[in-house]
C-alpha cells in the first residue's frame, strides 16, 4: 500500500556497462540530490540487471485505496516535480 515516483535508467540490452556508469556518476552527486530533493531517495544500482533506478516511496496508500487516490496522486505529482528538479542539473552534465 504505497506509491513511488523513480527515475529509471537503462541504455538497453548490451550496453548495462553504461547504464552503471550513468548510475554511478548520478550517485556521486547523492548528497547534492538527496539536498535539493528534501528526503532520502532509495539508490538501488542491481548490478545484475540491465537497468538501475533511483526512487522515493509515498506510503499512506496505493492503487487499492481508491478513495485515497486524489491526495496520492498530489503526492506522486510533488514528489515527481522534486525528483525532475533534483536531477535535471546531473542528467544535463552526463557525457
Amino acid at each position: 500500500h504505497d506509491a513511488r515516483v523513480e527515475l529509471y535508467i537503462s541504455r538497453g540490452s548490451g550496453m548495462e556497462a553504461e547504464t552503471k556508469a550513468i548510475f554511478d556518476r548520478l550517485h556521486e552527486n547523492r548528497e547534492d540530490i538527496e539536498r535539493e530533493f528534501g528526503d532520502s531517495l532509495i539508490w538501488e544500482r542491481r548490478s545484475e540487471a540491465m537497468s538501475s533506478k533511483i526512487a522515493y516511496v509515498i506510503s499512506g496508500g496505493g492503487y487499492r485505496d481508491e478513495e485515497k487516490w486524489p491526495a496520492i496522486h498530489d503526492a506522486m505529482i510533488d514528489a515527481m516535480i522534486r525528483l525532475e528538479r533534483a536531477m535535471r542539473p546531473h542528467i544535463n552534465r552526463l557525457p
